[in-house]
């Protein structure tokens, strides 16, 4: 191919980008910066001076009823002091209910206040804080719950009463969903839940008080328990999620609760909760602004007999904070195990051989200083599905050989077989493409997989056209061709900087898409239901019909085939037949845009333990109907198109994996945790299950 501007004939790309990084001639034309260096999104003074709060804190229960507590209204107001002190929030903007002001009634006024609140902007941060006892109880009929044993969640207000005489129940997770699900709708998901509090309570455990109830205290609820509220609390579905506060895949706040739903949570006497008086001093020593909520774990103290955790589709945000920090920046814990360096990242989290990592002191020196060493992936034999072995590679100081708790990596360079192999022409009119192809391969791009052009059409996922002067993307992926699709229906306009992020949106996506790995007993004993969901006669948290499912399962030898319609919805079940507890995450790969939405997350706990999303012997998870957390599934066609192949993936393990730098939006958006007797360790289990749905405008003839 001859191109005038270089006045060469080239022909193959290590002789174009020799011309271009070697010999080349004068420019012709700009290089455009395309990659800007990562930064941490900070939360800005104004956003916290923007906080709206709710704060309760119950010690005073009736005496015939429940056991009193000591530390609950010292962990409200401490609660207070850090909103008005430290985030100097104003104090007409923080609603305080202790004792008997905080009633059954002055609790639900006050959630309804928020949702009226006409000085809440949208996405302005709004925070829930309750300190008291709670509950768990049998779900009345037609309620869905979050685990096998059909229990749903309460947390108890002062004037809780179990005499028939002068009955008040507690506020169930049915009614905490609605009144959450209302504020959502009318000021966005920048929603914040903390709960001192816990749900399987044995009234004191020795000398130490516990926040939670005696099954003789408990009370069963009756089935239209708050039924007003559901309808007058939102009348429409909007953003809303499932039922169950300690559901799992919360969709319109984020919950960060005491220990999970089978543990005590301590009330700390005079002292205050335990898991309060852990969060506090973390949140003011690190600074709100510099954690993700689920960093915040990562960095609090331990706590006995408790496992804090956190749970939402937002956990990945910056807390308070409506924003994520940027994709990529994930630090991952470091230890030495003997001499050599041990990450808490494998094959799970992607790390292949040559994959090199940063050594920081603290996540927060990031952005402030070099790393003190840089470390590699040396062999295959190193990687673990969750922990990797690292050698150094080569280091500015002494070599590091005494690590802090907390010392962390970043990942700065991917490692092989990660490229994106892009067929696209020779041609003069992608030259300034090329110019920055060839200028990036020489730079540093942490976290950036490589763009690699390819004569063979065969070899690659992605090809690239020039439709109209613009740039059309062709699809290459076998998988996809096979149902027609050829082309996205997306273009961009020949511009590297609208090309090149359209180019690192797609290595990302098939990066991870072809991560497909193979586990017998996640392949064996993993059983995967999508049907038809209908609606039943009772009604959920935002008054709209519960749905159940409904007729045949709809995968089949592997594919999920339907007719696209957005009247039409669907809802899945997962199941755990294998006798180990396991966890799950899904994502939904879509072809068309090369975005991967998180359709569930399972819960964080940094240091502590988590709570299993798929417990072992039948345990099972719903999406889209049920205690799931997550809106019911339909699928849609672009107008221009008949047919749509996206895929759900599956990722299973045998341990609670953070998956945080999957998800992405469209490139093409903007475009811009005595002896006794030891267990023996369990083999690891990690695999993921690739499920592809093939959406048609028109059913296939005979179907």
């Amino acid at each position: 191919m001859f191109f005038p501007s270089l006045n060469i004939n080239v022909f193959s790309y290590t002789e174009l980008f020799w011309h271009l990084l070697v010999n080349r001639p004068k420019p012709t034309g700009p290089i455009v910066e395309t990659v800007k260096p990562p930064s941490i999104n900070t939360v800005p003074d104004q956003a916290t001076k923007s906080l709206f709060a709710l704060i309760i804190g119950i010690n005073d229960y009736n005496p015939e009823d429940l056991n009193p507590l000591d530390g609950c209204i010292k962990d409200a107001t401490d609660v207070r002091d850090y909103l008005l002190q430290d985030l100097k929030v104003p104090d007409p903007h923080i609603r305080f209910l202790t004792n008997e002001n905080a009633k059954r009634a002055d609790i639900i006024k006050a959630f309804l206040e928020i949702q009226t609140d006409k000085r809440i902007k949208k996405n302005d941060p709004i925070l829930i804080f309750y300190a008291g006892h709670g509950d768990e109880t049998d779900a009345p009929t037609g309620w869905p719950s979050g685990d096998v044993s059909n229990q749903i969640q309460m947390i108890i207000p002062q004037d809780y009463s179990i005499d028939p005489a002068r009955q008040v129940h507690g506020i169930p997770d049915h009614t905490l969903a609605a009144l959450l699900n209302a504020i959502a709708i009318e000021h966005g998901d920048n929603i914040t839940v903390i709960f001192d509090c816990c749900y399987s309570g044995s009234g004191t455990r020795g000398r130490r008080r516990v926040r939670g109830l005696t099954k003789n205290q408990s009370q069963h609820i009756p089935k239209d328990l708050d039924r007003d509220i559901w309808y007058t609390a939102s009348g429409s579905r909007g953003s809303s999620t499932a039922p169950g506060y300690t559901g799992r895949g919360l969709a319109n706040h984020v919950l960060l609760a005491a220990c999970t739903q089978k543990e005590e949570a301590s009330d700390g006497g005079t002292g205050g909760g335990a898991f309060t008086q852990a969060l506090l001093p973390t949140l003011k020593s690190v600074g709100a602004d510099k954690l993700t909520y689920a960093s915040l774990l990562e960095r609090m103290d331990k706590i006995p007999f408790q496992n804090p955790q956190c749970e939402g589709v937002n956990q990945n945000r910056i807390i308070f904070d409506s924003r994520a920090p940027t994709t990529g920046r994930v630090c991952f814990p470091i230890k030495m195990n003997g001499t050599a360096y041990e990450v808490q990242a494998g094959s799970a989290h992607g790390v292949t051989v040559g994959s090199e990592f940063g050594l920081y002191n603290d996540s927060l020196t990031i952005d402030d200083s070099p790393p003190l060493c840089v470390l590699v992936v040396a062999s295959a034999a190193d990687i673990g599905p969750f922990t990797a072995t690292l050698q150094i590679k080569y280091t500015s100081s002494a070599a590091v050989t005494t690590l802090s708790a907390t010392s962390c990596v970043l990942q700065t360079k991917a490692g092989e077989a990660e490229d994106l192999l892009l067929f696209a022409p020779l041609d003069e009119k992608l030259l300034r493409l090329y110019e920055t192809l060839a200028k990036m391969m020489g730079e540093f791009h942490p976290g950036k997989r490589q763009i690699r052009p390819v004569l063979e059409k065969e070899k690659a996922r992605l090809g690239l056209s020039i439709v109209d002067n613009r740039i059309a993307f062709d699809v290459l992926d076998p998988r996809l061709a096979e149902y027609g699709l050829t082309r996205m229906p997306h273009t961009v306009s020949n511009d590297p900087q609208e090309i090149i992020p359209v180019l690192h949106g797609a290595a990302h996506f098939y990066w991870h898409l072809n991560r497909e790995v193979k586990d017998a007993l996640v392949d064996t004993s993993i059983d995967i239901e999508c049907k038809t969901l209908i609606p039943t006669s009772d009604y959920d948290s935002s008054g709209t019909a519960i749905l159940k499912p409904t007729g045949d399962n709809y995968l089949q030898l592997g594919v999920i085939d339907v007719v696209a319609s957005d009247r039409t919805t669907y809802g899945y079940k997962i199941t755990n037949n294998s006798a180990r507890d396991l966890y799950i995450n899904a994502f939904y790969f879509d072809n068309t845009d090369f975005s991967i939405e998180t359709c569930y997350q399972s819960p964080t706990s940094g240091k502590f333990k988590t709570y299993p999303t798929l417990p072992k012997s039948g345990g099972y998870l719903t999406l889209g109907y049920g205690s799931g957390g997550v809106d019911p599934f339909t699928y849609r066609l672009e107008d221009n198109t008949d047919i749509d192949v996206g895929y759900l993936v599956f990722l299973i393990a045998s341990e609670n994996v953070n998956l945080s730098t999957i998800p992405q939006k469209s490139p093409f958006e903007g475009s811009g945790r005595k002896s006794v007797p030891v267990t023996p360790p369990s083999k690891p289990i990690y695999g993921t299950i690739l499920v592809p749905i093939v959406q048609r405008r028109y059913p296939v003839q005979g179907q």
